[in-house]
């Protein structure tokens, strides 16, 4: 290796001897490559001198390998405080086409959230040691066409929450698990995400995937009659009408495992309305969900569930009658990795006592295949309902008087990777209800409120992330 760097310096120099001879006239050109051979006759001399040298044999001590007592020092763990700042900007235009109840029809053109919401987020640890942190994190979520942060999470539906997209501090264990307080998804989120679309940019679970649009709450929940207002005791539920696998809680603990052969657990739960002082309502909102999930290589497996109780006074005059339902949600997903392909899918069971029977069954598959810097997804997923026409403790639920409802939902979308950080996208959405049926697209469900009108949404945009 000396030689070859000697060698290296000898060409190196004379490169720039004659690189710089280049530059002179004719007459000196001459002087100087006489001086240049003289200088070269030197060079030789000294690198043959080296060389010599080089070839003798190494003293014995300095082979020998060192003694124990000067190994290297164990390395220390490294402590004390980091952190990371992370975000998404999300910008699409859509069009989505849908009928108000009257039948009349709605087009829709919006600057509006794209794939997914926008975000900023900063997440960090102090560590002790190689065992033991404390963590936290917060997540806001950004409106970035009024320049708003901030909304609401599942038991407080004020748009007045900062961290609305969460904010907890806990403390975790390389061996026990951690444990964290504050806002945060319930434990069956993880196993929707997981079972979702595997993209890097979206987290497995945009905003058009038909499989995550129909297991959330907005679609199991949307015949479920709404809590009675205008009782007695003038209360109503901020808990929000439905719970399901895609939603922040405040008050709330959960308690993760470390993983043991590729199984991990959660265990999360919420006090409920108490997150908005409002201990009138008797626990609404409480709710406790756990999980366990699998994960080795490019297989995912998971399952959870979680029991959401309500609590409303459903008396219009004289004593209040506080009258609590549980709605019970159960998940199995999976997801597997093959080369450049992705499928996953799921299956969602929504049960609500005290509502006259009311239950909905969600379940379809989505897909990703990756060719260089381009991405197709696609993604199918049914569901269908039971009890909407029912008599309930709140009231008669909200289906046509008729028939039971169903929905199938379809998604195509396109992603351009440009950069690491930064996509363009193209999706397609459909929602083919029957006659009975009213489900609109996920991000506007308002734009169709006609039994049997099928709803399509189209959106172009882009994303960054950091």
């Amino acid at each position: 290796m000396q030689t070859t760097l000697r060698k290296t310096t000898l060409a190196a120099a004379i490169t720039g001897a004659l690189f710089s001879a280049s530059f002179v006239s004719a007459n000196a050109r001459a002087d100087e490559l006489s001086d240049m051979k003289a200088m070269l006759a030197q060079l030789q001399d000294r690198v043959a001198q080296m060389e010599a040298k080089a070839a003798q044999p190494a003293p014995a001590a300095a082979m020998a390998a060192a003694p124990a007592s000067s190994a290297a020092a164990p390395i220390k763990p490294v402590t004390g405080f980091n952190w990371k700042l992370y975000g998404r900007g999300d910008i699409g235009y859509t069009v989505s086409r849908g009928k108000d109840a009257s039948g009349r029809q709605l087009t829709n053109h919006r600057l509006n959230q794209g794939e997914m919401a926008s975000r900023l987020g900063l997440t960090g640890a102090w560590v002790f040691s190689d065992e033991y942190k404390a963590i936290f994190g917060v997540e806001t979520g950004l409106n970035l066409f009024n320049g708003n942060a901030g909304g609401g999470t599942q038991n407080n539906t004020t748009s007045s929450v900062l961290f609305n997209r969460g904010s907890t501090v806990g403390f975790a264990s390389t061996t026990w698990g951690s444990v964290e307080g504050g806002t945060m998804y319930m434990a069956p989120f993880w196993v929707s995400l997981g079972a979702d679309l595997a993209s890097a940019h979206n987290y497995g679970a945009n905003d058009f995937s038909a499989l995550f649009s129909l297991t959330r709450p907005e679609s199991l929940g949307r015949y479920l009659k709404d809590p009675v207002t205008g009782n007695a005791s003038k209360t109503t539920s901020l808990a929000g009408n439905n719970s399901g696998t895609a939603l922040f809680y405040g008050n709330a603990l959960r308690y993760r495992s470390p993983t043991w052969n590729n199984i991990s657990a959660e265990v999360s739960y919420s006090a409920g309305q108490q997150a908005s002082s409002a201990t009138d309502l008797e626990n609404d909102g409480r709710s406790w969900a756990a999980n366990v999930l699998y994960k080795k290589g490019d297989l995912f497996l998971g399952y959870a569930h979680m029991d959401y109780q309500q609590s409303n006074d459903i008396s219009t005059a004289g004593t209040p009658n506080f009258i609590k339902r549980n709605q019970v949600t159960d998940i199995v997903g999976a997801r597997y990795k093959w080369n450049d392909f992705t499928l996953g899918g799921s299956y969602t069971s929504y049960r609500v006592s005290n509502a006259g029977g009311y239950a909905a069954d969600a379940f379809g598959v989505s897909g990703a295949y990756d060719i260089g810097k381009h991405r197709i997804e696609g993604s199918l997923a049914h569901i269908s309902y039971d009890g909407a026409n029912a008599k309930g403790a709140f009231g008669t639920n909200t289906g046509d008087g008729v028939g039971k409802p169903k929905s199938t939902a379809y998604s195509l979308g396109y992603l351009y990777n440009f950069q690491p950080t930064l996509s363009f996208y193209a999706y397609a959405t459909r929602i083919a209800n029957n006659s009975h049926a009213k489900l609109g697209v996920l991000q506007f469900r308002g734009d169709n409120n006609y039994f049997g009108y099928s709803p399509v949404e189209l959106t172009a945009g882009m994303f960054l992330v950091f």
